[in-house]
């Protein structure tokens, strides 16, 4: 076992039921994006009043799910024991890509085509589009075809996967030391908001968020950085004494930071100067307040089991991997149609739900498929009968 690594191998029920909730206000938060005035491949309407309760998610959703993934990943790579560096990053690997690319190919492009339609680029049929300009590697319509969409956050997560897995032991159990270290005592509440709010104000401008792995260096810093330290804090450890001292702290900050953030936003006009500047700074406190209060809500309310975790766990990935397509081609159907706003919402809501657990359902029971769309390659059951 990787040294500084063993005691990353019990099961904290509590980061699963995190993680799922975590997946789920994005399913969510993708269905809102209709509604909103932020970019994004479709829009049905815009209600003002959403904004502020998505920015309730939007600063730390993401860099949470990196961090419980930083979690899990040093977890397996600490039960591969010596020399099993080469399995965990296969293993890995077939988990991510497999699904990364089966989504590139036939998931993401009825999206792009709903996005071309939109934008009035493109007016024939979706075959017809994937056939012939998909795989153009081009942006003559507007956008980079072939695209990964939503699914950047598996590339990032496999990128930071390959980077743990060759990372030399010593390495890892230097960064955990100097990790506990760094954020010991009330340190872990504030320093790493310091740092999250001093990387968006030296690189926000300069690399916006592109979600394109090779020029996004702002998010990097700080989704890579929010992976490494799950990384080193691993599933027990004193950081995690610290999270249940402070998790009450960390949700006032995260909620006024919110506040502070959704307040700026509302103002009239573009959001610059000094605005900004405070705007940022008060994204980072919201984000990593956030983050440990609902880590310590967490160990503390749900470290516990349930037979419905096991599948539901396994479940998110085939969730995320098909649900924004759902929500996509749906919003494209009810876009022409003469329903009130309430009415489309509706719909919406549902039929992504039902789409995506029909999708669940469906891929979990084809033996061949499973590993394609996220989940094991053998079904739970079976591998406990074995």
């Amino acid at each position: 076992m990787d040294a500084g690594m063993s005691h990353t191998s019990s099961r904290r029920f509590d980061l699963d039921w995190l993680r799922m909730a975590a997946f789920a206000l994005l399913i969510l938060y993708h269905a809102g994006m209709a509604f909103v005035s932020w970019d994004w491949h479709i829009k049905l309407a815009r209600l003002v009043w959403l904004e502020p309760v998505m920015q309730v998610t939007n600063a730390w959703r993401l860099l949470l799910l990196f961090l419980i993934s930083g979690i899990a990943s040093a977890a397996m790579l600490g039960k591969t024991g010596i020399g099993g560096r080469a399995g965990f990053l296969a293993s890995r690997s077939k988990r991510l890509l497999l699904p990364l690319l089966l989504g590139i190919v036939l998931v993401v492009p009825p999206q792009a085509w709903v996005e071309v339609q939109v934008k009035g680029s493109w007016a024939g049929s979706y075959l017809l589009f994937w056939r012939t300009r998909y795989f153009g590697f081009s942006d003559d319509l507007g956008l980079i075809l072939p695209t990964w969409n939503h699914l950047w956050f598996v590339t990032y997560l496999w990128a930071y996967t390959l980077l743990l897995a060759l990372l030399p032991a010593s390495w890892l159990a230097a960064w955990r030391r100097g990790v506990e270290r760094g954020l010991a005592g009330n340190r872990l509440l504030w320093l790493p908001m310091l740092a999250i709010a001093g990387i968006r104000l030296a690189l926000a401008d300069r690399f916006p968020e592109s979600h394109d792995l090779v020029s996004d260096w702002c998010m990097h810093w700080i989704y890579g950085g929010g992976f490494f330290i799950g990384a080193a804090m691993g599933t027990a450890g004193p950081l995690w004494t610290g999270v249940a001292r402070l998790w009450r702290a960390g949700l006032l900050l995260g909620l006024a930071g919110w506040a502070v953030v959704a307040s700026i936003n509302g103002l009239p006009g573009e959001v610059d100067g000094g605005w900004l500047i405070i705007s940022r700074m008060a994204r980072a406190v919201q984000a990593w307040g956030m983050i440990i209060g609902l880590l310590g809500l967490a160990q503390r309310f749900l470290a516990v089991d349930h037979r419905w975790r096991q599948p539901l766990a396994e479940a998110v990935f085939p969730a995320y991997l098909i649900h924004q397509t759902i929500i996509v081609l749906a919003a494209w159907w009810l876009l022409p149609l003469a329903l009130p706003l309430w009415a489309k919402a509706a719909v919406l809501m549902v039929g992504t739900a039902v789409g995506t657990t029909l999708f669940c359902m469906a891929t979990a029971r084809i033996g061949w498929l499973r590993p394609w769309v996220g989940y094991s390659s053998v079904p739970r059951a079976k591998l406990s009968a074995a």
